[in-house]
């Protein structure tokens, strides 16, 4: 299912801090080029079910929760990591408003706030979260979702499941070699093995100083978006 944001182009529920909650020192992702490279790598999967979803650099989980929203059946379940607990809080918090219980407490909040102050802003946000409540009325399933915290570039780094796709927006800055916490250099697509499945795809956003590549993925796509560069792989089990 499109959602009519998509078909109207009209993704002003989505802005954040408005119903999605947000945090000074993590970033936002827009809108329309997140829906653009999830549909891209939707086309590269072999399977056409609802997916799961990981995003192992996930800071507020704003990115995830605006695909949850704008994806309701093709998304089964969402996976949050992050190195930063405050972070996990965060994206916790998101996460949450893809359930009704969720949505329910944040429309509170927001009713609380209208009343208290009478400001334009919290009327409107609370138009959206009545709007994003029609996604979730109008679902078939409601996706499930797990947060916590962890270094995906830890070897220890171990979880009980398994991505279809991995669509992460990467720290940036001087970044051009990702090490771990003991100083070694790692490779970010090589970490994703354990969590990916075979033929599994993997989004990756960055500036354009840093380098991805790995001998078990075959890059499909790349493209630079103005000072992102947006590559998407697949892993390949016979290379």
């Amino acid at each position: 299912m499109v959602y009519q944001y998509c078909e109207k182009g009209n993704f002003e529920d989505f802005a954040s801090g408005r119903v999605i909650l947000h945090r000074t020192g993590y970033p936002n992702f827009p809108v329309r080029l997140a829906q653009e490279i999830f549909c891209r790598c939707l086309g590269h999967l072999d399977s056409a079910g609802r997916v799961c979803l990981y995003d192992p650099c996930c800071g507020g989980g704003y990115l995830l929760a605006v695909l949850g929203f704008l994806n309701p059946e093709r998304i089964g379940r969402i996976v949050a990591s992050d190195i930063d607990g405050e972070a996990v809080r965060l994206a916790r918090e998101n996460l949450s408003l893809l359930h009704r219980d969720g949505l329910e407490r944040r429309m509170e909040q927001l009713d609380r706030l209208l009343r208290l102050h009478n400001k334009d802003s919290h009327r409107e946000a609370l138009e959206s979260a009545v709007r994003l409540m029609d996604i979730l009325a109008g679902s078939t399933h409601e996706i499930g979702y797990e947060v916590f915290q962890g270094d995906i570039l830890s070897p220890h780094l171990s979880r009980d499941f398994q991505a279809d796709l991995v669509f992460t927006d990467v720290p940036y800055g001087n970044l051009v070699e990702w090490r771990n916490q003991s100083g070694e250099e790692v490779n970010l697509l090589d970490q994703l093995l354990p969590v990916l499945k075979d033929r599994g795809v993997a989004a990756i956003c960055s500036d354009k100083s840093q380098k991805f590549r790995s001998e078990h993925f075959q890059r499909v796509e790349k493209q630079a978006v103005g000072k992102r560069l947006v590559q998407i792989f697949k892993l390949d089990p016979a290379l």
